[in-house]
Parts: C-alpha cells; sequence; structure tokens
C-alpha cells in the first residue's frame, strides 16, 4: 500500500474528489492549511502573501492503483494545458501496516 498526499489549490479539491471517486476512490481525507512552496509565497501590488491557502487529500491505495491516483491528481488539478507555479505538490510514501480501530485488525 501507499499513502498519496496532494496539495493543492482549494478550488481544485472538490473537482479531484469527483474525479477520483468516479474512478472508485472515495475513501479519503482532506484537510485546509496555509503554506508557501518555491514561489515563496506570493507578491502583488503593495502587498505580500507569505503563506497561501492549499488543501491537502490523502488516499491510502494499493500499489497497483498508484499510478491511476497520481495521474488522476496531476490531471484534475492542473490549470490551464500547462499548469503554472502553486498548482501543487504530490507525495507518494509507502504503507506497511494499516488498522481499523473499529475491529483492531491489520491490513498488510
Amino acid at each position: 500500500m501507499v499513502m498519496v498526499e496532494a496539495f493543492v489549490r482549494p478550488e481544485k479539491a472538490d473537482y479531484i474528489l469527483d474525479e477520483l471517486k468516479e474512478k472508485g476512490f472515495s475513501a479519503a481525507t482532506r484537510l485546509s492549511v496555509l503554506g508557501r512552496g518555491k514561489q515563496k509565497g506570493l507578491k502583488t501590488t503593495g502587498a505580500y502573501y507569505d503563506e497561501l491557502p492549499k488543501e491537502i487529500l490523502m488516499f491510502v491505495v494499493e500499489d497497483d492503483k498508484e499510478e491511476l491516483v497520481v495521474n488522476t491528481i496531476l490531471q484534475s488539478a492542473k490549470t490551464g494545458d500547462n499548469g503554472v507555479f502553486g498548482d501543487g505538490k504530490i507525495f507518494v510514501t509507502p504503507v506497511s501496516k494499516a488498522y481499523t480501530v473499529s475491529s483492531g485488525s491489520a491490513e498488510l
């Protein structure tokens, strides 16, 4: 299993979740956060925004589903055809075990 964590623009989160749900991935965790990436915030006329709003979408999926989930997020999160700075970042990490709290059972 792997955990896919996608840091995306807030206005894209619902669309991404809908696209993944259509492909059979309805289990997700969503968090609203503030942060900045390589662009170091946002500078506008007379104002500097050090931290920008983002959404973190998290999914734990079987190894063979990783590519489908990542590609769906990449396509759904991109702004326009070429994307722009601030569209987001995806991290994939291995999950060695998952426990269901109610039953105490472990999934490997």
